[in-house]
C-alpha cells in the first residue's frame, strides 16, 4: 500500500511539472515573441510545435521524478541505517556476555560493553587505553585468544573456541570465545567483535555429573550379584555384568528391549512380579525376598532369590537377583502330555491333525474343533467334510495342493479360507508332510492348521492405514518430513516441502538437516530437541529455514515421535508464515525494543532451567546411588583419598555391630583389621574363612577410574559372603582343605 502511494505521488509530481512547464513555455512565448497571445500559445495547434513542447515537458518531468526518487531512497536508507545503529547499541549494552571491539591493526580495544568492563574491573577509558595483548598478559588469559583473533581477522570468517584458565581466586574458569570480523572482508577486516561467555558453571556441573555416574557405575557393575534397573511394566532399562552372566544375554540385547517376564519359565511365578507392580509407588524400602524361576539364553532353568526397591522421585526400581539354583532341586520336569500340548495350541491357535490314507480316517486335536467352531461330541471329522468347509474360491487350489503333496511328493504349505456355520470366514495356514511305505505308497498325512485370520485382518488394516497416511502425506499443503530419531536422517518428504524449499526429494533423502544446512538458527533446533525430549512433542514452534535459493523463511514447526518402518522416527509438519511475520514486524516495529528485552529474559530463564535440570539430575543420581547401596547384601565401603571411610551400606553396620556415627570417618585399614579382615586384605580376591563369624568372605578393592581434581584417587572395598556357595559339589578346594 505504501509503495502505491509513493508511485502515485511521483506520478502526480510529474503531471504537475508538465502542466507548469506548458504554462511557463506559453507565457514566455507570449511575452518575448509577441506575434501570438497567451491563449494562442497555451493552446497551440501547430503539430510540430505541439510535439516538441510535449516531448520537452515529459523529458524534464522524467528527470525531476528520477531526482525525487533518488532523494527519497537516500533519506530512507539514512533513516534505516540510523535505526540499525540504535538497535546495535542497545543489544551491545544489554548483553550479559563480555563484548569488546578490537582494531586489527594494533589490537587496541575501541569499545566495550558493561559486561566486559565489569568482568575485567575496568572503566571505559581504561579499556580504550589497553590493547588486547596487554589485557591477556594482565589477567593471565590463555594465548589461544590472540591466535583465534588473528586467524579470524586473516580469514574473514567467524570462529569459536573454548578456553580454560585459573582465575585470581585459584578457581578453574571455562569460557567460550567467539570472534566476528567487522567491515568489508574483500579489503580485510578492520575490526573484530570479541565475545566472551562464562561457561564455568556448566562445565563444573558436567564434571560432577560424570564423576557421580562413574561412582554409580563402579558400584553397580562390581557388586557380585545380578542387578537391574526396571520400569513399572517390567522393562529392563539397565543391567550389570552379574545379570549378563545369569541370563546369558549381552546388555545390548537386554537394555530397553526385553521385559523381565521373558526370563520367567513358569506362569505361576508371575504373582510376585504382579505384587511388585501393585506396590510400586507405595514405598522405596527394601521388600521381602521373593523367588523366581528364570530361564537363561541356553534354555536352562535357574531358581533365583530377588529383592527390589523403588527409586524415590522416579518411575524406576532397583532389582537384585541371586542365583540359588544350587540350593534347590528341580521338583518336576516338563511333562510332554496332551494337556500341555492343548494349552500351547490354544494359545497359538494352532491345531494338529492326522489323516490315515489307508483307512481314510481323520483325527483332530481339540484346537482343531475350536478352529472349526464345532463340538467333538457331535462332529466326526473327515477329509470330505473338511473340504466342504473350504471357501468355494479356494477349494480347487486346496484339492490340487493335496494331490500334489500325496502323489508328486511336493511340499504342502498353503494358506486358504474356510467358511464356518453362520457365514464366519477364517483364514488357515496349513503345513503337512506325507509318509510313505517301503514301496513308495502314501500311508498318512500329518499336519498342522493355524488360524491366522488376525494376521490377515491386521495386514489389511495396515495397508489401508498406510494408504490413507500416504495420501494425506503427499496431498497436504503444509510441508511434512519424516526423519530418523536416532540421527535425524531424512526418510521421506512430501511435495509441499519440495515446492517451499526448492530441494528435490533425492537431494535430501539419506541426509540430515545439518548436512543440507536448512536450519538458519541452530539454537532453534536445539530448543526443538529439548522440548521433544521433555514433552514427547512440539507444537507451533517458530523456526527459520534457509531454502535452496538462500532465502530465509519463517515457519511454524510441530513434531511428534512415531514408529515408522519398525524404528523410532520424527514426523514434523511446518507452515510458511514468512509473509505474515513480515507484516507483523512492520506493524509492531515500535514495540521491538520491549520484545528484545522479553526475549533476553526468556533466554536467561532457559539457562536457569538448564542449570536446574542438571542439579536435579545430580540429586537423582545421588539418591539412586545411596538406595542401591542399601539394596545389596554384599558389604561395600567407599574410602576417600586419605583412607578415611566416607560411605558404606547397611550390611557393614550389621557386620560390625556399630552405628553409622561410630564407623564414618574412621581409617579404613585399621577398621578392617579390627574386625578380623586383615588376612582378607593381604589376599584380596581369595575366599578366606572369617574366624569371628565362621563365614567365608571374598574381599576385593577397586580404585576409581578417574582421579579427583587434586590428582588423588578413591577406592571401593567390596566384601562378598560366599558361605553358601561352598555347599555345592565341586566347591573351592582351598575352603574344603581349611574345613578339614
Amino acid at each position: 500500500m505504501s509503495n502505491r502511494c509513493r508511485w502515485n505521488r511521483q506520478i502526480l509530481l510529474a503531471v504537475v511539472f508538465i502542466i507548469l512547464f506548458w504554462i511557463c513555455d506559453a507565457l514566455v512565448g507570449a511575452l518575448f515573441f509577441g506575434d501570438r497571445s497567451f491563449s494562442q500559445e497555451l493552446f497551440v495547434s501547430d503539430p510540430h510545435e505541439l510535439w516538441m513542447r510535449t516531448f520537452s515537458s515529459c523529458l524534464l518531468a522524467v528527470c525531476v521524478v528520477v531526482v525525487s526518487i533518488f532523494c527519497e531512497h537516500r533519506n530512507r536508507a539514512e533513516a534505516a541505517l540510523k535505526h540499525s545503529d540504535e538497535l546495535s547499541c542497545i543489544f551491545f549494552e544489554s548483553s550479559n556476555d563480555a563484548i569488546c571491539v578490537v582494531e586489527t591493526a594494533g589490537l587496541t580495544i575501541t569499545g566495550a560493553n558493561r559486561g566486559f568492563l565489569q568482568k575485567h574491573l575496568l572503566t571505559e577509558s581504561e579499556a580504550r587505553a589497553l590493547s588486547l595483548p596487554d589485557l591477556v598478559a594482565l589477567r593471565g588469559l590463555p594465548e589461544e585468544i590472540l591466535a583465534q583473533l588473528a586467524a579470524s581477522a586473516a580469514s574473514g570468517a567467524p570462529a569459536t573456541c573454548e578456553v580454560s584458565y585459573r582465575g585470581s581466586d585459584g578457581r578453574q574458569l571455562y569460557e567460550e570465545i567467539s570472534t566476528y570480523p567487522v567491515g568489508d572482508l574483500q579489503f580485510g577486516a578492520q575490526r573484530v567483535l570479541h565475545v566472551t561467555r562464562d561457561i564455568t558453571v556448566r562445565r563444573c556441573a558436567e564434571a560432577l555429573l560424570k564423576e557421580s555416574e562413574a561412582r554409580y557405575r563402579a558400584i553397580f557393575e562390581n557388586t557380585g550379584t545380578a542387578m537391574a534397573i526396571m520400569l513399572p511394566d517390567g522393562m529392563l532399562q539397565m543391567v550389570n555384568k552379574g545379570f549378563e552372566a545369569l541370563t546369558g544375554y549381552d546388555r545390548q540385547e537386554i537394555e530397553g528391549k526385553i521385559f523381565l517376564s521373558k526370563f520367567l519359565s513358569d506362569p505361576d511365578r508371575e504373582n510376585p512380579l504382579e505384587q511388585i507392580c501393585l506396590d510400586w509407588h507405595k514405598s522405596a524400602a527394601l521388600q521381602q525376598c521373593f523367588e523366581l524361576q528364570m530361564v537363561d539364553r541356553s534354555g536352562a532353568s535357574r531358581a533365583v532369590a530377588g529383592n527390589w526397591a523403588a527409586i524415590t522421585g522416579t518411575d524406576q526400581a532397583v532389582l537384585s537377583l541371586v542365583d540359588i539354583s544350587t540350593q534347590k532341586r528341580v521338583e518336576e520336569a516338563l511333562r510332554e502330555s496332551r494337556a500341555t500340548l492343548d494349552v500351547a495350541q490354544r494359545i497359538a491357535r494352532l491345531g494338529n491333525w492326522d489323516w490315515d490314507l489307508t483307512s481314510d480316517t481323520l483325527s483332530w486335536s481339540e484346537e482343531m474343533y475350536r478352529i472349526f467352531a464345532v463340538e467333538p461330541e457331535t462332529f466326526l471329522p473327515s477329509h470330505e467334510r473338511a473340504l466342504q468347509a473350504v471357501h468355494p474360491a479356494d477349494r480347487e487350489m486346496v484339492i490340487k495342493s493335496v494331490n500334489d503333496a500325496i502323489y508328486n511328493n511336493k511340499a504342502y504349505l498353503l494358506d486358504y479360507r474356510i467358511v464356518l456355520f453362520g457365514g464366519v470366514v477364517r483364514t488357515l495356514s496349513v503345513r503337512a508332510e506325507v509318509t510313505y511305505n517301503a514301496q513308495g505308497e502314501p500311508l498318512r498325512v500329518v499336519g498342522t492348521s493355524q488360524d491366522v485370520s488376525w494376521r490377515i485382518e491386521a495386514e489389511q488394516a495396515l495397508r489401508s492405514s498406510e494408504e490413507k497416511f500416504s495420501k494425506a502425506f503427499h496431498a497436504s499443503p503444509d510441508t511434512i518430513v519424516i526423519t530418523r530419531a536416532q540421527d535425524g536422517t531424512y526418510i521421506d518428504v512430501n511435495e509441499a516441502f519440495q515446492e517451499s524449499t526448492g530441494y528435490r526429494r533425492d537431494e535430501v533423502i539419506g541426509k540430515t538437516s545439518t548436512e543440507i544446512g536448512i536450519w538458519a538458527d541452530p539454537d532453534a533446533r536445539m530448543v526443538m530437541l529439548r522440548l521433544l525430549n521433555q514433552y514427547g512433542h512440539v507444537r507451533n514452534l517458530d523456526v527459520r529455514f534457509r531454502v535452496k535459493s538462500g532465502d530465509v523463511r519463517e515457519l511454524l514447526w510441530s513434531a511428534d515421535v512415531i514408529e515408522y518402518g519398525g524404528e523410532a522416527c520424527l514426523i514434523a509438519i511446518s507452515r510458511d508464515v514468512t509473509d505474515q511475520r513480515h507484516l507483523e514486524k512492520e506493524l509492531l516495529e515500535k514495540e521491538l525494543l520491549e520484545k528484545e528485552l522479553l526475549e533476553s529474559d526468556a533466554r536467561l530463564y532457559m539457562k536457569h532451567e538448564e542449570l536446574k535440570n542438571l542439579f536435579h539430575q545430580m540429586e537423582g543420581i545421588r539418591r539412586e546411588w545411596e538406595q542401591t547401596m542399601d539394596c545389596i547384601s554384599d558389604m561395600f565401603i567407599l574410602a576417600d583419598q586419605w583412607g578415611k571411610i566416607r560411605r558404606f551400606n547397611h550390611a557393614v553396620e550389621t557386620f560390625a555391630g556399630q552405628a553409622h556415627r561410630d564407623i564414618v570417618d574412621r581409617d579404613l585399614l585399621p577398621f578392617l583389621e579390627e574386625h578380623g579382615l586383615k588376612g582378607h586384605l593381604e589376599a584380596a580376591g581369595v575366599e578366606l574363612l572369617h574366624e569371628q563369624t565362621g563365614k567365608w568372605f571374598v574381599l576385593n578393592r577397586y580404585a576409581f577410574p578417574t582421579a579427583e581434581v587434586d590428582g588423588s584417587a578413591r577406592e571401593v572395598v567390596i566384601i562378598t559372603d560366599t558361605t553358601n556357595i561352598g555347599q555345592r559339589p565341586g566347591a573351592n578346594p582351598v575352603r574344603l582343605a581349611a574345613k578339614l
